[in-house]
Protein backbone atom coordinates (compact mmCIF):
# COMPACT_ATOMS: atom_id res chain seq x y z
CA UNK A 1 0.00 0.00 0.00
CA UNK A 2 1.52 3.26 -1.20
CA UNK A 3 1.13 6.83 -0.02
CA UNK A 4 -1.04 7.85 -2.63
CA UNK A 5 -3.83 5.10 -1.76
CA UNK A 6 -3.14 5.38 1.84
CA UNK A 7 -4.28 9.59 1.36
CA UNK A 8 -7.23 8.31 -0.50
CA UNK A 9 -8.22 6.05 1.93
CA UNK A 10 -8.09 8.60 4.80
CA UNK A 11 -9.98 11.24 2.77
CA UNK A 12 -12.66 9.05 1.67
CA UNK A 13 -13.20 8.36 6.04
CA UNK A 14 -12.72 12.13 6.53
CA UNK A 15 -16.04 12.69 3.60
CA UNK A 16 -17.70 10.19 5.39
CA UNK A 17 -17.74 11.13 8.82
CA UNK A 18 -18.24 14.19 8.15
CA UNK A 19 -16.56 17.61 8.98
CA UNK A 20 -15.80 17.34 12.59
CA UNK A 21 -13.48 14.30 12.04
CA UNK A 22 -10.78 16.98 10.54
CA UNK A 23 -10.74 18.70 14.07
CA UNK A 24 -10.27 15.09 15.71
CA UNK A 25 -7.07 13.95 13.77
CA UNK A 26 -5.71 16.83 14.53
CA UNK A 27 -5.87 16.61 17.83
CA UNK A 28 -5.10 12.94 18.21
CA UNK A 29 -1.85 13.97 15.80
CA UNK A 30 -0.73 17.11 17.70
CA UNK A 31 -1.46 15.25 21.61
CA UNK A 32 0.39 12.23 19.85
CA UNK A 33 3.39 14.70 18.94
CA UNK A 34 2.76 16.70 22.60
CA UNK A 35 3.34 13.12 24.20
CA UNK A 36 6.58 11.66 22.34
CA UNK A 37 7.90 15.00 23.18
CA UNK A 38 7.23 14.73 27.12
CA UNK A 39 8.37 10.53 26.72
CA UNK A 40 11.96 12.12 25.56
CA UNK A 41 12.00 14.38 27.86
CA UNK A 42 11.35 11.97 30.34
CA UNK A 43 14.63 9.42 29.05
CA UNK A 44 16.51 12.41 28.83
CA UNK A 45 16.10 13.03 32.76
CA UNK A 46 16.04 9.35 33.80
CA UNK A 47 19.10 8.26 31.89
CA UNK A 48 21.32 8.04 34.71
CA UNK A 49 21.79 4.32 36.67
CA UNK A 50 21.68 5.08 40.55
CA UNK A 51 22.77 1.78 40.94
CA UNK A 52 25.74 2.59 38.96
CA UNK A 53 26.51 5.64 40.77
CA UNK A 54 26.35 4.18 43.95
CA UNK A 55 28.28 1.23 42.66
CA UNK A 56 31.01 3.46 41.33
CA UNK A 57 30.75 5.55 44.53
CA UNK A 58 31.56 2.61 46.97
CA UNK A 59 34.35 0.89 44.49
CA UNK A 60 36.06 4.20 43.60
CA UNK A 61 35.24 6.41 46.34
CA UNK A 62 33.75 10.11 46.11
CA UNK A 63 35.21 11.66 43.71
CA UNK A 64 34.88 8.75 40.44
CA UNK A 65 31.15 9.62 41.33
CA UNK A 66 31.01 13.39 41.37
CA UNK A 67 33.07 13.08 37.77
CA UNK A 68 30.36 10.18 36.89
CA UNK A 69 27.96 12.95 37.89
CA UNK A 70 29.30 15.92 35.56
CA UNK A 71 29.20 13.39 32.69
CA UNK A 72 25.73 12.61 33.19
CA UNK A 73 24.83 16.36 33.88
CA UNK A 74 21.16 16.68 32.19
CA UNK A 75 20.02 13.58 34.21
CA UNK A 76 17.73 14.47 36.81
CA UNK A 77 19.60 12.95 39.69
CA UNK A 78 23.00 14.95 37.81
CA UNK A 79 21.01 18.16 38.28
CA UNK A 80 20.30 17.79 41.79
CA UNK A 81 23.25 16.35 42.54
CA UNK A 82 25.19 19.28 41.24
CA UNK A 83 22.84 21.61 43.46
CA UNK A 84 24.02 19.14 46.51
CA UNK A 85 27.92 19.79 45.86
CA UNK A 86 27.92 23.36 45.06
CA UNK A 87 26.19 24.42 48.41
CA UNK A 88 26.69 21.21 50.84
CA UNK A 89 29.42 22.95 52.53
CA UNK A 90 26.64 25.57 53.46
CA UNK A 91 24.69 23.54 55.88
CA UNK A 92 21.27 21.13 55.10
CA UNK A 93 18.95 24.32 55.24
CA UNK A 94 20.78 25.71 52.16
CA UNK A 95 20.95 22.93 50.37
CA UNK A 96 17.32 21.70 50.75
CA UNK A 97 16.38 25.51 50.07
CA UNK A 98 18.55 25.45 46.56
CA UNK A 99 17.37 21.86 46.16
CA UNK A 100 13.52 22.35 46.60
CA UNK A 101 14.21 25.37 44.00
CA UNK A 102 15.75 22.70 41.36
CA UNK A 103 12.85 20.39 41.91
CA UNK A 104 10.39 23.04 41.28
CA UNK A 105 12.19 24.08 38.03
CA UNK A 106 12.88 20.73 36.55
CA UNK A 107 9.08 19.28 38.00
CA UNK A 108 7.76 22.25 35.32
CA UNK A 109 9.94 20.98 32.41
CA UNK A 110 8.60 17.62 32.39
CA UNK A 111 4.73 18.81 33.16
CA UNK A 112 5.30 21.84 30.59
CA UNK A 113 2.69 20.29 27.78
CA UNK A 114 1.01 17.31 30.21
CA UNK A 115 -2.25 19.69 31.20
CA UNK A 116 -2.51 19.98 27.12
CA UNK A 117 -2.08 16.29 26.61
CA UNK A 118 -5.05 15.67 28.91
CA UNK A 119 -7.23 18.37 27.67
CA UNK A 120 -7.33 16.92 24.08
CA UNK A 121 -7.83 12.98 25.34
CA UNK A 122 -10.71 14.88 27.36
CA UNK A 123 -12.39 16.61 24.38
CA UNK A 124 -11.81 14.40 21.73
CA UNK A 125 -15.20 12.36 22.87
CA UNK A 126 -17.19 15.50 23.40
CA UNK A 127 -15.54 15.96 19.25
CA UNK A 128 -16.90 12.73 18.52
CA UNK A 129 -20.53 12.94 20.40
CA UNK A 130 -20.82 16.78 18.17
CA UNK A 131 -20.44 14.76 15.02
CA UNK A 132 -23.00 11.97 16.57
CA UNK A 133 -25.12 14.83 16.82
CA UNK A 134 -24.16 16.86 13.49
CA UNK A 135 -25.03 12.72 12.35
CA UNK A 136 -28.52 13.10 13.21
CA UNK A 137 -29.45 16.29 12.15
CA UNK A 138 -28.17 15.16 8.61
CA UNK A 139 -30.41 12.18 9.21
CA UNK A 140 -33.39 14.02 9.76
CA UNK A 141 -33.02 16.21 7.00
CA UNK A 142 -32.74 13.38 4.61
CA UNK A 143 -36.05 12.11 6.58
CA UNK A 144 -37.71 15.18 5.76
CA UNK A 145 -37.07 15.89 2.21
CA UNK A 146 -37.16 11.82 1.02
CA UNK A 147 -39.09 9.94 3.25
CA UNK A 148 -37.99 6.68 4.51
CA UNK A 149 -37.95 5.28 1.37
CA UNK A 150 -34.26 5.17 0.31
CA UNK A 151 -32.12 3.13 3.23
CA UNK A 152 -28.89 4.32 1.27
CA UNK A 153 -29.49 7.87 2.07
CA UNK A 154 -30.46 7.21 5.49
CA UNK A 155 -27.19 5.35 6.55
CA UNK A 156 -25.42 8.53 4.99
CA UNK A 157 -26.08 10.09 7.44
CA UNK A 158 -26.12 7.09 10.30
CA UNK A 159 -22.82 6.42 9.36
CA UNK A 160 -21.49 9.99 9.36
CA UNK A 161 -22.67 9.68 12.95
CA UNK A 162 -21.14 6.74 14.08
CA UNK A 163 -17.68 7.27 12.44
CA UNK A 164 -17.09 10.80 14.55
CA UNK A 165 -18.29 8.97 17.65
CA UNK A 166 -15.82 6.25 16.74
CA UNK A 167 -13.04 8.37 16.03
CA UNK A 168 -13.17 10.55 19.50
CA UNK A 169 -13.28 7.54 21.22
CA UNK A 170 -9.98 5.86 19.76
CA UNK A 171 -8.42 9.06 20.04
CA UNK A 172 -8.99 9.48 23.61
CA UNK A 173 -8.83 5.97 25.04
CA UNK A 174 -5.46 5.37 24.12
CA UNK A 175 -3.97 8.97 24.44
CA UNK A 176 -5.18 8.73 28.52
CA UNK A 177 -3.89 5.36 29.08
CA UNK A 178 -0.17 6.43 27.95
CA UNK A 179 -0.59 9.57 29.46
CA UNK A 180 -1.93 8.17 32.72
CA UNK A 181 1.42 5.42 32.37
CA UNK A 182 3.69 8.26 31.24
CA UNK A 183 2.27 10.30 34.58
CA UNK A 184 2.82 7.35 36.81
CA UNK A 185 6.66 7.17 35.66
CA UNK A 186 7.58 10.53 35.89
CA UNK A 187 6.03 10.53 39.62
CA UNK A 188 8.42 7.34 40.70
CA UNK A 189 11.23 9.18 38.94
CA UNK A 190 10.91 11.97 40.87
CA UNK A 191 10.01 9.98 44.53
CA UNK A 192 13.20 7.60 43.49
CA UNK A 193 15.42 10.55 42.46
CA UNK A 194 14.64 12.81 45.33
CA UNK A 195 15.39 9.96 48.56
CA UNK A 196 18.53 9.42 46.70
CA UNK A 197 19.98 12.92 46.49
CA UNK A 198 19.03 13.40 50.24
CA UNK A 199 20.94 10.66 50.91
CA UNK A 200 24.12 11.90 48.62
CA UNK A 201 23.77 14.65 50.55
CA UNK A 202 24.45 12.74 54.18
CA UNK A 203 27.15 10.98 52.23
CA UNK A 204 28.85 14.74 51.32
CA UNK A 205 27.75 16.01 54.30
CA UNK A 206 29.54 12.94 56.31
CA UNK A 207 32.57 13.52 54.36
CA UNK A 208 32.94 17.39 55.46
CA UNK A 209 33.20 16.40 58.73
Amino acid sequence: MNLLSILESVFSLASRGGWVLIPIFCLGWFAWYLLLERYLCYRRLQRLSLKCFWNLYKNQGLESAKTFLKKKKKSYFAMLGEVVMNYYADGSEIVKYHLEEKQHQVSQELSKSMRSISVAASVAPLLGLLGTVSGMVHTFEIIEMFGFGNPVLLADGISEALLTTQAGLLVAFPLMLAYNHLSSRIERMEQEVWGEILKFEKVLQENLK
